[in-house]
């Protein structure tokens, strides 16, 4: 028989990913035909960042993929409280199905944020030039740029070619925010999917030369240059980390029960897929010749790009 349970996701009790993660586990267990009736409180005070959010999107998207109703509704709600306006300016309502009138004139974002978004083979190069105008527009130095001109098109990357067991490009889709903060001089960017999983992808690969690791050790790995399933250089996250590492900001992977933060790992509740965060500092500039060395094919990519998807900045903005 199908089973039809509520949960509960209270946002003032949750204050950081692993807390989401952890309310998460009360809708694990769920099979094709139940259906779960999900509450949602955002009510309360202080900031709720994108990155949570998107998670919830995610996780309920997953559900219904996996052939379960859900039915989301709000409680405890307050229709012009900061948080719920925050969240419907980010499309948090709207991706869930829930209809909301929105009280306030959408202004433009460009430059300051990304909306939740889901992305696949045909809009990845939208959102990509979409996240490098925010970390150009913001301050973000021009050596730092063309190192993550080729890592956050790799994470990007990463989500369509290794998210589904099919390992074919493009078979993977993922969800997207970023947004910028002023007053704390940094950008955070959380890159989600509920696919395979780091693991699967990593050992599931007929001509891996990792097959034999176990989940800890494949997200622990993962970083390393050149620990790749054959279908990459294994070269993205690696370049990510050491990137992020120099700018004393924060890379967080997390995938099945396992998570690692700058370097270390640990056990997290479930997630089944894979999470990749980052809170960049604007402040605090990488020299890209400290990540790719003499070589600059790199700069001349980000200088290209640049030129191409921008002109002159000063002119545009």
């Amino acid at each position: 028989m199908p089973q039809h349970i509520s949960a509960l996701i209270d946002f003032n009790r949750i204050s950081s990913q692993l807390d989401l993660l952890e309310a998460f586990t009360q809708l694990h267990n769920l099979k094709p035909g139940d259906r779960v009736e999900l509450q949602i409180d955002l009510n309360g005070t202080g900031f709720i960042y994108p990155d949570l959010l998107l998670l919830l999107v995610a996780r309920v998207e997953s559900l219904k993929r996996n052939g379960i109703e859900v039915i989301c509704s709000m409680v405890n709600f307050n229709p012009s409280s900061s948080r719920v306006n925050y969240a419907s300016r980010i499309n948090f309502f709207e991706i869930l199905g829930i209809e909301l009138e929105e009280g306030f004139i959408r202004r433009d974002r460009q430059g300051r944020f990304i909306e939740i978004s889901e992305f696949n083979e045909t809009t990845i190069s939208t959102v990509f030039t979409e996240i490098m105008r925010i970390l150009i527009v913001n301050g973000v130095n021009e050596d730092m740029l063309t190192v993550l001109n080729f890592c956050l098109y790799e994470v990007l990357d990463n989500t369509l070619n290794h998210s589904s067991p099919e390992f074919r490009y493009g078979a993977g889709t993922g969800f997207v925010v970023a947004q910028f903060f002023p007053r704390a001089q940094e950008i955070r960017i959380i890159i989600a999917d509920t696919g395979q999983g780091i693991h699967a992808a990593l050992t599931g690969h007929p001509k891996s030369r990792f097959i034999d690791l176990s989940e800890p050790e494949a997200v622990s790995r993962c970083i390393e240059r050149g620990v790749t399933n054959s279908l990459g250089r294994g070269f993205g996250l690696w370049a990510t980390s050491e990137m992020m590492s120099k700018n004393k900001g924060d890379f967080m992977i997390y995938s099945g029960r396992a998570c690692l933060r700058n370097g270390t790992l640990s056990e997290t509740p479930q997630w089944n897929g894979t999470i990749n965060y980052l809170r960049i500092n604007t402040n605090v500039p990488v020299n890209y010749k400290e990540i790719f060395g003499e070589d600059s094919d790199q700069l001349d990519m980000f200088q290209e790009f640049k030129e191409s998807q921008f002109g002159n900045l000063e002119n545009l903005w």
